[in-house]
């Protein structure tokens, strides 16, 4: 077994491919040493909301139980053939522990030895830890979070958007302690909430992290993302390799998921966010100009403002262009102010917050051409 563990919560009958390309696919864990390890992982943080008497709802154990009722109403109403029906129907006896664990959605990995070998020995586990070593594990894991952290950009609907994904940690490392962790009891809650909301289909908000509500959005951006990624080097007439073509859909897919992953790390520093985020911009767009001809910090401004503009308005013929300009001249100018140790104290770090904001939106855009119209962006890049 090698699994990262997601944001999501339900029963799954069987397991549904992810990503045929990377190899990763959707379940639930399905032996008793997965199970153990998923509630081993869960229980202290749920036991500890469960003890706090600061809150004055009821405990969280019993408010999943209430909706995991709501749940199965909807699902005897809209799906009675539903394996989820049936699973719960048949756990009403059960501890909400051992539910919530056997629901909880994993990602598969491909197998790598050493996570088996990390979840039963706890000396070979922090001497990996604090050694720091590169090893296939942890190779394995930053590529899913990268991959998730794309696939969650593709896949959300939110206007705020900040970087999130649907995995659950962060860390590779994560999943073998038992200490409390704030991402568990936010999807227990999220869980819960939008099982008690489901049966008002009309009058809700749709929450990409609910399982009922995210999934086919998630596959859906995972196929196109496979698309992409399983495409070559395309070779041009000159026997010169053009600018575009230096990586390969796949390494560039790699690249930008870990832009995004590490741009989510620093949630705390939107400066620094805003710098990843427009790295990602310029290294599908920009190119270094000839330096005996143009100014090489007016070119790129001009390059990132003008290509950018054109694959927006490739996506959405509403957005105003002129508010547009105006937008990327905003970022490219705190981008350079950043960059080159001009940012001035007195800026209002709301100013940055909201382009951090409006990136997320322009990457999203840039992504959506990427594996739509390859061609184009690649067009762009090279001219």
């Amino acid at each position: 077994m090698t699994f990262a563990i997601t944001k999501y919560i339900f029963p799954l009958e069987k397991s549904i491919s992810l990503s045929r390309h990377f190899n990763y696919v959707l379940d639930n864990p399905r032996n008793e040493e997965e199970i153990n390890l998923i509630r081993q992982f869960i229980n202290t943080t749920l036991e500890e909301k469960v003890s706090t008497k600061e809150s004055k709802l009821l405990p969280i154990t019993t408010r999943s139980v209430f909706s995991i009722f709501e749940l199965k109403e909807y699902l005897k109403e809209f799906d009675k053939d539903n394996y989820a029906l049936k699973y719960f129907e048949g756990a009403d006896e059960r501890l909400i522990f051992d539910i919530l664990a056997e629901s909880w959605i994993i990602i598969r990995i491909p197998e790598v030895p050493q996570f088996n070998e990390l979840s039963k020995n706890r000396s070979l586990l922090f001497s990996t830890i604090f050694a720091k070593e590169q090893t296939d594990y942890t190779k394995s894991f930053r590529e899913l979070s990268s991959y998730c952290h794309l696939v969650s950009l593709l896949a959300n609907n939110d206007e705020h958007y900040h970087g999130e994904t649907f995995l659950l940690s962060k860390d590779p490392y994560e999943i073998f302690f038992t200490t409390i962790n704030e991402k568990i009891h936010e999807a227990v809650e999220n869980f819960n909430a939008y099982n008690n909301l489901i049966k008002h289909e009309e009058n809700r908000h749709i929450d990409w992290l609910y399982w009922n509500d995210g999934i086919n959005k998630i596959l859906q951006e995972a196929t196109r993302l496979d698309s992409l990624a399983s495409q070559q080097l395309l070779k041009g007439n000159s026997s010169k390799i053009r600018l575009s073509q230096k990586h390969s859909p796949k390494q560039k897919v790699i690249h930008i998921g870990g832009l995004l992953k590490t741009s989510y790390e620093h949630l705390q520093d939107p400066e620094l966010m805003l710098l990843l985020q427009v790295s990602i911009i310029e290294y599908l767009l920009t190119r270094n100009p000839d330096t005996s001809k143009f100014n090489v910090e007016d070119s790129i401004s001009k390059q990132f403002k003008l290509k950018c503009a054109v694959l927006i308005h490739y996506q959405d013929k509403n957005y105003d262009l002129v508010k547009l300009n105006d937008e990327l001249s905003k970022i490219y100018d705190q981008r350079s102010d950043l960059a080159h140790g001009n940012y001035k104290e007195q800026v209002d770090k709301k100013d940055i917050v909201q382009s951090v904001f409006l990136l997320f939106k322009f990457n999203k855009h840039l992504l959506n051409v990427f594996i739509d119209d390859r061609h184009f962006l690649d067009h762009l890049k090279d001219n």
